[in-house]
């Protein structure tokens, strides 16, 4: 069944559904599915996903569709392919493997006495670090790992990832020239280049483009209009009038890991300084994490009680099922606010939402957002295979990316791919795209595994547990002090 709570979106499990019936025999070659009004019946689903789940398998080739008839199971034929080589994949989210897929099936169909075959192992989100550690100390080491971009600074300072500058100088140079500028600043470590960034992700202001509209007002662009909004917003005038539960929802807790830090950080950035890496240090001098800190504690009087036991993923669909008007979030949330709204699909969800730049403290501040992203790694350990170069030039290819990206609603690591969502059809990239030149990375430590969790712990008990700002900074401080070696 759809499990709501799980990270992976609702049209990825139902897409899994039915592909594991097809392969268990429960559906045969031949059968009709049940249409997608039953699917969206059964499984208690919108429309948007169960098209999306069998748009899917019909590219991978699970099912074909009949006009007038419906949607068929395919006789699968033996491909002619000869395995010669296995890849192993470690990943954290199934929807990023999805590149590898269609890269490996292009190798197969061009080279089918060389054929690669794909085994993945991919564990529960919050053990996937402990995983892929483990499996570096007892030699069993993957051939490519699927990391956030938070990550590629941390392992690739252990020693753990092999720089694309070494495996394929070619390659390296190609990726150099291509590679939006705030994608490549955050791969090169030490000079070196680390990983392939499959696709990037910015954070900004959700915000529901047609209460706002209703209401005659705009999304806030400084902090003292973001309270003018949320006081409007909690008053029983607006609360009757578009039936939401609260005026705004966003992660403020450990339990939400990176996404605090992720949504949170660039209020600090807009600030002024602070809570970015120099030179290997962090940085955590000046006023503007006090006074980031203060105005987030502030705005946070308007958050749900039940805030400190969100996971990431629930103020996106707060948004998507009308409980508030706005929230801080991430590009890669618009599958999660699609699925849980009851919007059909693109264009009708772009004319109830809009994303734009965070709030600033004033109109002379330059606004920001954070990046993050996919990227595939290759750990310095693994075993040489040379197929797997030729099909990280596929995964890395526009032929391969541009579909991927336009199909999944997506940025682009490439300027080339970037360049023509950014003239395409589909208006939320026009939207979404212009952020990523104002995006930064998170600070870029070694140790960031352990620094991200102090971050957190400071933000939580500013923000919403009230603690005394300057204390706690200067305490967090401290610590990281010690703990860089500073």
């Amino acid at each position: 069944m759809i499990d709501r709570n799980s990270p992976l979106p609702i049209y990825y499990q139902l897409k899994l559904i039915i592909k594991a019936q097809i392969e268990d025999g429960v559906l045969r070659p031949g059968d009709r599915l049940p249409t997608e009004l039953m699917l969206c019946k059964t499984y208690n689903i919108s429309r948007a996903p169960v098209r999306q789940a069998l748009s899917d398998l019909v590219q991978d080739g699970y099912i074909y569709r009949r006009p007038g008839q419906g949607t068929f199971v395919t006789a699968r034929k033996d491909s002619g392919t000869h395995v010669k080589t296995v890849l192993h994949l470690l990943a954290y989210d199934l929807r990023w493997v999805a590149l590898i897929e269609h890269a490996v099936q292009r190798w197969n169909t061009l080279n089918p006495m060389q054929g690669v075959r794909l085994e993945l192992t991919m564990p529960e989100q919050a053990e996937f670090h402990q995983t892929l550690l483990s499996a570096l100390r007892r030699g069993d080491v993957p051939d490519l790992v699927s990391i956030d971009y938070v990550w590629v600074t941390h392992y690739a300072r252990l020693g753990y990832l092999a720089p694309i500058d070494e495996l394929d100088p070619g390659f390296s140079d190609w990726l150099y020239g291509e590679l939006e500028e705030p994608v490549l600043r955050n791969h090169v470590v030490d000079g070196l280049l680390y990983g392939l960034p499959i696709q990037a992700d910015v954070t900004g202001f959700w915000y529901r483009r047609d209460w706002f509209a209703e209401a005659g007002v705009q999304p806030p662009e400084t902090w003292d209009q973001w309270v003018s909004l949320l006081m409007y917003f909690d008053s029983p005038d607006a609360r009757d009038r578009f039936g939401h539960q609260y005026p705004l929802a966003f992660p403020v807790s450990t339990a939400t890991g990176e996404a605090t830090l992720n949504l949170l950080l660039p209020f600090i950035w807009a600030a002024g300084s602070g809570l970015q890496a120099v030179d290997g240090h962090l940085d955590f001098e000046g006023p503007a994490i006090t006074l980031a800190l203060n105005f987030l504690r502030e705005i946070a009087a308007y958050l749900p009680e039940e805030t400190p036991t969100f996971h990431w993923w629930d103020p996106p669909r707060l948004l998507a099922q009308g409980a508030v008007p706005m929230t801080l979030g991430g590009s890669y949330e618009w599958p999660t606010i699609l699925e849980a709204s009851a919007w059909e699909d693109e264009a009708e969800m772009i004319q109830h939402l809009g994303f734009v730049p965070i709030p600033r403290p004033e109109l002379g501040c330059k606004a920001v957002a954070s990046l993050g992203g996919t990227t595939w790694a290759i750990p310095r350990q693994a075993a040489p295979k040379p197929v797997l170069l030729e099909i990280l030039r596929l995964v890395m290819s526009p032929e391969i990316v541009l579909p991927f990206c336009e199909k999944n609603l997506q940025i682009s690591s490439l300027r080339s791919v970037n360049a023509h969502l950014t003239k395409g059809r589909h208006s939320w990239m026009r939207t979404v795209l212009p952020l990523l030149p104002l995006s930064r990375p998170r600070p870029m430590l070694a140790e960031y595994v352990q620094v991200s969790r102090f971050l957190q712990q400071m933000f939580e008990q500013i923000v919403w547990q009230g603690a005394p700002a300057q204390d706690t900074i200067d305490q967090t401080a401290h610590c990281l002090a010690l703990l860089l070696g500073e």
